[in-house]
């Protein structure tokens, strides 16, 4: 951690409030304590949450609700144990021990148990090959892919891959769940990457629209691939992470029937994994 003469002002601020309240006196308690360890969970999902450019204090005290002193002081424990890192600008990002701690995860990981098996019943009822689709920061990464039981096989995305949001079909779906000022900003960072996909802000927010309004996502000829067709579905884990389910077929076998009954079996899978599909 910086010694003072490095610290910004809303950092040294944020020291001098904390200068006030530290020891907390007998208030503090198996609740109090609980407490501090769900706040200092909330910031660390934060940091992840805009780990791609970092996050400022300032904008984690707004995202949060939580007063400056204590996300100053609950940031510096997490900048001492290594799960955040403070950069020469000030700004937060995951540090070591949270990326460790993600290697030390069993294989395949808990997501992937709860969701392959889902994905090969989609794949092998509807054919098609199916992929998850998880949001990081402002991009979706294809989390695990099942070929479906078609002979013909349509890998538009690879395990792994990263896209932007608002590209691919899991990508745009993602955008449902997402209020525009949001999608507003990740246009902004990531402008020129979205000007190659020649993507403009207003096209993110009518996808958004869209996604919202129809609780789901469809596709034709994505990425330059014609005769290719995508449908996707989103959904929220919890109170921060959010993905999509989708598929990758042939325009040729993808009319309004075929659909209909694709988003009839997602909905139900998704709902029998305890997950609300976007509406």
């Amino acid at each position: 951690m910086r010694v003072g003469s490095e610290l910004s002002a809303e950092e040294k601020r944020g020291g001098e409030a904390l200068a006030e309240t530290a020891g907390e006196g007998p208030g503090e308690g198996p609740a109090r304590g609980t407490q501090s360890v769900r706040r200092a969970l909330q910031l660390l999902r934060r940091v992840a949450k805009c780990n791609d450019h970092g996050i400022k204090l300032a904008q984690l005290v707004r995202d949060s609700g939580l007063d400056r002193a204590t996300a100053y002081r609950l940031l510096c424990c997490l900048v001492d144990e290594q799960f955040v890192d403070r950069d020469a600008e000030h700004l937060y990002r995951l540090g070591p021990q949270a990326v460790l701690l993600g290697s030390l995860l069993p294989q395949p990981t808990p997501l992937l148990r709860r969701f392959v098996p889902t994905m090969k019943r989609i794949g092998r009822i509807g054919g098609d090959t199916v992929f998850l689709m998880m949001r990081q920061g402002d991009l979706v990464y294809c989390a695990h892919r099942e070929e479906g039981s078609s002979p013909i096989k349509i890998l538009t995305t690879n395990i792994g891959q990263r896209r932007l949001i608002g590209t691919g079909t899991g990508g745009r779906a993602v955008l449902g769940l997402m209020d525009p000022a949001e999608i507003a900003a990740i246009h902004a960072r990531n402008a020129a990457q979205y000007a190659e996909n020649g993507l403009a802000v207003e096209q993110l927010l009518q996808t958004g629209v869209a996604a919202r309004e129809q609780g789901c996502m469809v596709t034709f000829d994505a990425f330059g691939e014609v005769g290719v067709a995508g449908f996707g579905i989103a959904f929220r884990m919890g109170e921060h992470a959010m993905g999509a389910l989708s598929i990758a077929t042939l325009t040729a076998r993808f009319g309004y029937e075929r659909q209909h009954r694709l988003r009839q079996l997602m909905e139900t899978e998704l709902r029998a994994l305890g997950l609300q599909p976007a509406q």
